[in-house]
């Protein structure tokens, strides 16, 4: 499995149906109750596997949450599936975006998370107050 492989993906594609299947999980409709005019969105939490997925409002896969330390009910993911490496820290992270050119953005008064700029996707790195990555989250370029 190759999370970052199934971004832009359809909620109905065989790939998100295989692993919704596998980790028998089921998709949340969050629709627009206050009326506010914000697009609808569908969830699917792998508490065990340590991810989460965000559908936007034509059911396609925009935004990939993933779970480094354990967090409310999400165990922690296994680094394989991710597709996106995992950097140890705010340093690690910034040299390797600087060292193959890539554009990105960071906390301006710390080192709280950093995003790259991957063409079609974005990949948000999250630390916690000890400079531990604590998330990663994958987005659509658009999302």
């Amino acid at each position: 499995m190759n999370l970052l492989s199934l971004v832009n993906l359809s909620l109905k594609s065989d790939e998100v149906i295989e692993i919704l299947e596998h980790y028998d999980v089921k998709v949340i409709y969050d629709f627009d109750r206050l009326r506010e005019n914000s697009p609808d969105v569908y969830w699917a939490s792998f508490h065990e596997a340590g991810f989460g997925f965000r559908f936007n409002e034509k059911q396609v896969l925009d935004a990939i949450f993933m779970y480094i330390l354990p967090r409310r009910h999400y165990q922690p993911i296994d680094a394989r599936y991710a597709g996106v490496p995992f950097y140890r820290n705010f340093a690690e992270a910034r040299a390797a975006f600087q060292a193959r050119a890539i554009s990105f953005r960071n906390e301006p008064d710390g080192e709280g998370w950093i995003k790259g700029a991957f063409g079609e996707h974005t990949v948000h790195y999250e630390f916690n107050q000890e400079g531990a990555l604590n998330q990663v989250t994958v987005m659509t370029a658009d999302a």
